[in-house]
């Protein structure tokens, strides 16, 4: 299948429009739908299949037979000697803004549109059956890079995600993620008006078993991805589309060397002492990434789920803080999340989950950070609606949604992690893991989905607290790196 943005600018995309059987035109002066009875416009049974046998056999490719027209593809050499015609080639913006808002260009997409003033000759075969014929530029979606206002308390990205997990005293400072590369597998990566309009390096590829690179058609990859730019905004960032198989994908995002991997997805094992075989595989990949090619790998610890490989020693586990507007001495109320997961591994001794958190929402859906997605997409159009907190206030097909669980937790620590390899290139995995605990600012209220109750330091709902990230950078400064490439050859 082509998509949108993979058109091919040696072909013509068209709609050939059916005679209607009555006489009648759609291209009367005025419109078809509110002048004539859509049954005149309608051509006689069984045209519009001899009209498509009749384009195949001039060498079209017919995607389509509907009632009123064809929609088919050909060459443009076909398309310009059939209709004694030129065509030429064009740009179009995917993502529409209005014509007066100064703002970064959309994605632009050749195709192939007629010259003005050439002449246009319906062939005598073909004129019993098509009234017209139209090549068909792209559409321009109109999903905006600012995000609708909702009337309940709700973080924006990248500003108030970023004020929370302090990263901006750390930006100030120069020190933004330029230069490290940060890979996640996920369900797709739209190009949302939002990354280009505040110029991210978000870029995406496809997992060997994956396709449509460009569409993201659940909505989840896209929407998380915000997250790292908000504590990391210069990062070059690349999303691996899944397929059918996350271990693929994992391994895909491994062999692109990135130095942080944030995965916001996972395997729910509660009360197994022993790890699945069919997650071996898995496992390995995993365990490969940190210890052999030194990538720091952050994982979500699950919305009440006992999630693997969140549970794995290797990886940052992320679980989830909640934050409201209530100031208490100029701080935020810090809380652990309801919706979040903390547990003990049964599989690997020892090894509680999280190490620290994110911003997360609450239960019942944890509607907390508004975030860009595909207009339409799955999640756009299922959390649609009035009726907080079963609903996000959104539009359906508007590209923006709010949400959160743990699946925005790591993508956020993900991105402090970023900051922290700028600062101090070399740092190992473990390095960046302990770093972050001990900079954490400590949660001592609230309780995890599992029902675990904060307390003062160290708890089983947050672990060591939420990510502070301009801490985690003043301690990281003064840190010895001893990961793989620490120091160069010789030294």
């Amino acid at each position: 299948m082509t998509t949108m943005t993979e058109r091919r600018e040696d072909t013509v995309y068209f709609e050939a429009a059916l005679r209607p059987d009555t006489g009648a035109s759609m291209f009367a002066e005025s419109s078809a739908s509110q002048s004539a009875d859509l049954d005149e416009l309608k051509p006689a049974p069984g045209l519009a299949e001899r009209t498509a046998n009749a384009l195949q056999a001039k060498g079209f490719t017919v995607r389509h037979i509907g009632t009123f027209s064809i929609s088919g593809e050909g060459p443009r050499s076909l398309w310009e000697s059939t209709f004694h015609t030129h065509v030429e080639v064009r740009q179009a913006e995917l993502e529409g803004r209005p014509p007066d808002v100064t703002a970064t260009a959309g994605a632009q997409v050749p195709y192939l549109a007629h010259v003005s003033s050439e002449p246009f000759t319906m062939p005598q075969d073909l004129e019993p059956f098509i009234e017209r014929a139209y090549p068909q530029p792209p559409p321009r979606f109109f999903a905006s890079p600012i995000p609708p206002r909702v009337s309940y308390h709700h973080l924006r990205v990248p500003d108030d995600v970023a004020l929370l997990l302090r990263s901006h005293p750390v930006h100030d400072r120069g020190v933004t993620g330029r230069g490290v590369l940060v890979a996640m597998p996920d369900t797709g990566f739209y190009r949302h008006p939002f990354y280009d309009h505040h110029g991210y390096n978000y870029n995406a590829t496809l997992a060997p078993d994956a396709t449509r690179v460009q569409h993201d058609e659940h909505g989840h990859g896209t929407a998380e991805a915000a997250n790292i730019f908000a504590s990391a905004r210069d990062v070059d960032f690349v999303g691996v589309k899944m397929g059918a198989n996350a271990t693929l994908a994992f391994k895909a995002a491994s062999d692109l060397s990135p130095a942080v991997m944030t995965n916001s997805w996972g395997y729910h094992l509660p009360g197994l002492d022993t790890l699945p075989n069919f997650l071996r595989p898995l496992e390995l990949a995993v365990v490969e990434a940190v210890r052999e090619r030194g990538i720091t790998v952050c994982f979500s610890a699950g919305n009440g789920h006992v999630a693997f490989p969140g549970m794995m020693p290797d990886v940052i586990s992320a679980g989830g803080v909640f934050v409201d507007e209530t100031q208490v001495n100029g701080e935020f109320k810090l809380e652990a999340s309801d919706y979040a997961s903390s547990f003990d591994s049964l599989i690997y001794a020892g090894r509680h989950v999280p190490d620290v958190c994110g911003l997360v929402g609450k239960a019942p859906r944890a509607l907390y950070i508004m975030l860009p997605v595909e207009p339409g997409d799955e999640i756009d159009s299922s959390l649609a609606g009035p009726g907080y907190p079963a609903k996000d206030g959104t539009a359906a097909d508007d590209g923006w949604s709010v949400i959160s669980g743990t699946s925005a937790a790591s993508p956020q620590v993900a991105g402090v992690c970023a900051l922290l390899i700028q600062a101090q290139p070399g740092l190992s995995p473990d390095q960046v893991k302990s770093i972050l605990k001990a900079s954490a600012r400590d949660v001592s209220e609230g309780k995890s989905a599992m029902g675990q109750v904060a307390g003062d330091g160290y708890d089983g709902p947050t672990g060591a607290g939420l990510v502070n990230a301009e801490a985690a950078f003043r301690l990281a400064r003064s840190a010895r790196p001893r990961g793989r490439h620490a120091f160069p050859p010789g030294r």
